[in-house]
C-alpha cells in the first residue's frame, strides 16, 4: 500500500510540473479507494507539501554598496590651553540691610528717596516721639526718686555705724564699772544696790549694741533693695530713652538707599520694612560653581595664580572682575558651591540683584584639545577615524573657551589621542563604532577610492 502511495505522489508530481492533467482522474479514484486508510491520505498530503515547497523559486539577492558617511574633522593638537566657564551671576553686596521699624508709630519725617545716596549716621526718617519722650521722662523721674531713697539709707547707715563704735565703748566703760562694783561689793565697800545698778547700766549698754547692729543690718538690706530698684528704673529708663533713639532712622552705613515704602503720616509697625540701604563700593558676584572645578580653582586662589581672570558682561560691556573666595560648603542637591567674585572697577548702571553672564577662566591645562561642541556626545566621549572607520574615545572635559571670533569650543583631555589624530567634528545622530565614514579632499582617501562592502538583504529591502 505505501509502495502504490508513493506512486501515487509521484504521478502528481509530474502532473504538476507538466500541466498535464490526464491522470488526474487516475489520481481521484485512488482517492477514493484510500477513504478507508486516513494514515495514507495523510502521507499523501505531506508528500504534496513537501512537493511545494521544493519546487518553490528562489529569490534573487541584491548586493547595495555601504554607505559612506560625510563628516568634518579636525586634526588633534594637545597642547596648553586655558579652560573658561560660563556662568550665570547675581550681584550682590554684603553691606545689604533692610531697615525696619524698631517700634510702632506715626510718620513724622522722610527725608530720602530712592537712589540717593547717604553717609553713615545720616537721619533717613523719623517718627513721631511725643510719646516716647513723655514715657522717657517718667522713667528718669522714677530713676532720681530711688537714687534719693539710696542715698537717704546710706547716710542713716553712716551715721548708725558711727552711733555703733560710740555704744561699743560705753559698754566697755559698762563693763568694767561692774566688774568693779563686784569687787568693791565683795570688800563690802559698797551696797548691793550700788552692785545692781552697775549690772543694769551693763544690760543697757549690751541692748544698745545690740539694737545698733540690728538697725544697721536693716539699713543695709534697704540699701541693696533701692540698689535694685535702682538698676530696674534705670533699665526701663535707658529702654525709654533707646525708644526715642529708634524712633530716627539713621544709616548704619554709607550707601545708597532702595525701595523707600513710607510717607509722611503713614503709620508703620514693628517689623514693617521701611527702606534699604546697600552699599555699591562693595559690590560681589555669587555664581555657582561646579563642585568638580572648586578644588582645582582653591589650588590656584592659594598660589595667587595670575592666571585666574573673569569679565562680566554688563549691557554691551564686558567688565573685568577678580575671583576672591569660594565657598566650603556644597548647596544641598546642586552639586555646586558658591563662588564670590568682584569687579575690579564697580559698575555704575547696574542694579544691585541683576542676573549677569560670567566668564570664568580655569587655570591653563596641560596636553589639552580644543574641539567644537558638536564633537562631543554625551559628556565624555568623542570619535576618531581609523582607516575611513569612526572609533570612539574617552575624554574627560575640563571646560569652554570663546574663540576670537566668538566661536565657542570645549576644552577636552584625552590620553588615546594623539598629535595628528582626525577627530570627527560634525554631528551624526546614529553615531556609532565602525561606521564608514568620507573625509574631506585632503584628509585622506578619496571618495571614489572608499572601501564598500556587499550585503545581501531580502528582495523589498
Amino acid at each position: 500500500m505505501e509502495k502504490a502511495a508513493s506512486n501515487q505522489a509521484a504521478v502528481a508530481k509530474s502532473t504538476l510540473q507538466n500541466g498535464d492533467f490526464t491522470n488526474m482522474r487516475k489520481l481521484l479514484d485512488f482517492a477514493r479507494r484510500l477513504r478507508r486508510g486516513p494514515l495514507l491520505v495523510l502521507l499523501l498530503a505531506f508528500g504534496l507539501a513537501a512537493l511545494l515547497v521544493a519546487t518553490r523559486p528562489e529569490r534573487p539577492t541584491v548586493q547595495l554598496p555601504e554607505r559612506a558617511w560625510n563628516v568634518e574633522v579636525i586634526v588633534a593638537e594637545p597642547r596648553s590651553l586655558s579652560p573658561t566657564l560660563e556662568l550665570n551671576a547675581r550681584l550682590e553686596s554684603p553691606e545689604d540691610a533692610s531697615l525696619q521699624a524698631a517700634l510702632a508709630g506715626d510718620v513724622l519725617e522722610v527725608l530720602v528717596r530712592d537712589g540717593d545716596r547717604v553717609e553713615t549716621g545720616e537721619l533717613l526718617a523719623r517718627l513721631d516721639d511725643r510719646d516716647l519722650r513723655l514715657e522717657l521722662v517718667q522713667r528718669e523721674a522714677d530713676v532720681a526718686e530711688i537714687t534719693a531713697q539710696l542715698q537717704l539709707e546710706r547716710r542713716r547707715l553712716a551715721r548708725n555705724r558711727e552711733a555703733l563704735a560710740r555704744e561699743r565703748e560705753l559698754l566697755e566703760l559698762a563693763e568694767k564699772n561692774a566688774a568693779r562694783a563686784r569687787e568693791l561689793y565683795k570688800d563690802k565697800l559698797v551696797s548691793l544696790a550700788n552692785l545692781d545698778d552697775s549690772a543694769e547700766e551693763l544690760k543697757r549698754a549690751q541692748l544698745a549694741v545690740t539694737s545698733r547692729l540690728l538697725a544697721i543690718e536693716e539699713s543695709e538690706l534697704r540699701s541693696q533693695q533701692h540698689q535694685a530698684q535702682l538698676a530696674r528704673a534705670e533699665a526701663l529708663r535707658d529702654k525709654a530713652a533707646l525708644d526715642v533713639e529708634r524712633s530716627r532712622i539713621t544709616a548704619p552705613f554709607g550707601g545708597l538707599i532702595a525701595d523707600v515704602d513710607i510717607s509722611v503720616g503713614g503709620r508703620v509697625r514693628a517689623g514693617d520694612t521701611l527702606m534699604r540701604l546697600y552699599n555699591p563700593q562693595r559690590l560681589e558676584l555669587r555664581t555657582q560653581l561646579p563642585t568638580r572645578y572648586a578644588a582645582l580653582l582653591r589650588e590656584a586662589l592659594s598660589r595667587n595664580d595670575e592666571s585666574l581672570h573673569a569679565s562680566v558682561r554688563v549691557g554691551s560691556e564686558e567688565l573685568p572682575a577678580k575671583l576672591m573666595r569660594i565657598s566650603g560648603q556644597t548647596r544641598a542637591g546642586s552639586g555646586s558651591v558658591d563662588a564670590f567674585l568682584k569687579f575690579i572697577e564697580a559698575p555704575a548702571s547696574v542694579q544691585l540683584g541683576a542676573t549677569l553672564r560670567l566668564l570664568l577662566s580655569l587655570p591653563a591645562q596641560d596636553d589639552a584639545l580644543a574641539v567644537p561642541a558638536e564633537a562631543l556626545y554625551g559628556r565624555d566621549r568623542v570619535f576618531v577615524v581609523e582607516g575611513q572607520r569612526m572609533v570612539s574615545r574617552p575624554v574627560e572635559r575640563l571646560g569652554e573657551r570663546q574663540t576670537s571670533d566668538g566661536r565657542s569650543e570645549v576644552i577636552i583631555r584625552a590620553p588615546t589621542i594623539t598629535a595628528g589624530d582626525l577627530i570627527i567634528s560634525s554631528r551624526l545622530s546614529a553615531a556609532a563604532d565602525g561606521m564608514l565614514v568620507k573625509l574631506p579632499p585632503g584628509y585622506g582617501l578619496e571618495p571614489d577610492e572608499a572601501e564598500t562592502r556587499l550585503v545581501k538583504t531580502n528582495e523589498g529591502v
